[in-house]
């Protein structure tokens, strides 16, 4: 039987403590960069060549040598050839030569010779013969080559997750694979012999839908969620349980059978598997049953039961530790806005971490309105648009102070 909590330790010790005996695979794979969407890069993306590639036409107009046109004005025009065309993404092989001109349209590449477009409207067309009665200067109207982008240059960092218009990035570099990170495989166990799973539910039990949001999570972050379904509060199967989700997974989250007193079986199937680590009782409120191991250098987060503490300890305690394992740091951001009314810590648990939950509202200053509720409450997450980590000992704040909201993909975005 596991002892009973006497010590919290603080959240930033524990996961010093653990993530210090987890054991990071850094496994890579190719993928095809049009399916890339979610992976995190696995080395740095550099441009493999100039973009654009040439310079090309911004106007549909005429490709002309600035030099050419110095001494253009209305009172004394310049009179240029127009000697052929280019069209939309076209190319030419010629060489633009003194007192001539080109017909290009927009997207075109320049021909060699000319340095500067004049837009159509702002000439005048005589036959063959193109009247300009301004001058232009080296690069009007042109989108220079290297002008986006050099060759050589950085485009996307490792560990960077790969965006939307970051696949379209990849595609136009010409890439058509690029290497990434394995996905981390978060393993989601609820205990508890009074579950029934949501897709077979057994009458007088309670069906399980806590696990589906931790999954969900871990999936949003960039993750493989395995569904390991409902372990029953017995010792030994708890252990299989436990072992199996070790053997199949890099991160295991358990839901339910901790708590400050004897009936923390998980904790307890934990221990008997002699893990690296052992942190039971977390400076974090609501959440302080929390435990958090390392097995055979495997993180394994033992999560309470009532799901406002559960879903605390996973954006504190399990979000980060999927970034060490991903691979990515950006695992969430957060917002400046100000907090629309008064909050006040429980006073048992002032010197605890403590997580708000808060609803934004629009205005000319974001405003994080607090959501209270009791700890079971599913409607205060469904609710939230993100959260405030309040440091410890700071024990109550004020409407109109100035918070950080933490946002957090599948959480507050998807």
């Amino acid at each position: 039987m596991a002892p009973v909590v006497e010590e919290y330790t603080a959240v930033g010790d524990a996961l010093k403590l653990v993530l210090a005996r987890v054991q990071i695979h850094a496994r890579t794979e190719l993928v095809p960069a049009v399916r890339s969407y979610g992976w995190i890069l696995a080395a740095n993306v550099v441009a493999p060549n100039d973009v654009p590639l040439s310079s090309t036409s911004h106007m549909d107009g005429y490709a002309v040598s600035s030099a050419d046109l110095v001494r253009a004005t209305v009172s004394n025009p310049v009179v240029l050839k127009v000697v052929g065309h280019i069209g939309p993404g076209g190319l030419r092989k010629v060489t633009l030569k003194g007192g001539h001109a080109i017909r290009v349209a927009t997207g075109a590449v320049l021909p060699a010779g000319s340095d500067a477009v004049i837009p159509v409207e702002s000439v005048e067309v005589e036959g063959r013969n193109l009247r300009v009665k301004s001058a232009v200067g080296p690069g009007d109207h042109v989108y220079g080559a290297g002008q986006d982008i050099r060759r050589g240059e950085l485009v996307l960092p490792a560990g960077h997750r790969i965006r939307a218009q970051d696949v379209g990035h990849l595609v136009s570099l010409g890439f058509r694979k690029v290497a990434v990170r394995r996905r981390a495989r978060v393993a989601v166990m609820a205990t508890g012999n009074e579950l029934t799973p949501a897709s077979r539910p057994k009458k007088g039990k309670t069906v399980e839908s806590h696990s589906l949001v931790f999954l969900r999570l871990a999936e949003a972050m960039g993750c493989k969620g395995l569904d390991m379904g409902i372990a029953l509060d017995e010792p030994n199967k708890l252990r299989a349980a436990l072992r199996r989700a070790l053997s199949e997974s890099d991160f295991v989250v358990t839901l339910g059978g901790t708590s400050a007193g004897e009936r923390d079986l998980v904790v307890s199937a934990v221990s008997s598997l002699r893990p690296d680590e052992l942190v039971h009782g977390l400076k974090l409120d609501r959440g302080r049953v929390t435990g958090l191991a390392s097995v055979r250098g495997k993180p394994i987060l033992m999560l309470p039961g009532p799901i406002q503490a559960a879903t605390n300890a996973f954006l504190i305690v399990g979000v980060p530790i999927i970034g060490e394992l991903s691979g990515s740091k950006a695992t969430g951001f957060s917002v400046p806005c100000v907090l629309g009314a008064p909050w006040e810590a429980r006073k048992r648990f002032a010197g605890f971490q403590k997580v708000i939950y808060v609803r934004l509202t629009k205005g000319t200053q974001a405003v994080a309105e607090p959501i209270a509720g009791e700890t079971e409450s599913m409607r205060i997450l469904s609710e939230a648009d993100g959260y405030v980590v309040v440091p410890r000992y700071v024990t109550r704040l004020e409407a109109g102070d100035r918070v950080e909201v933490r946002l957090v993909p599948g959480f507050s975005f998807s």
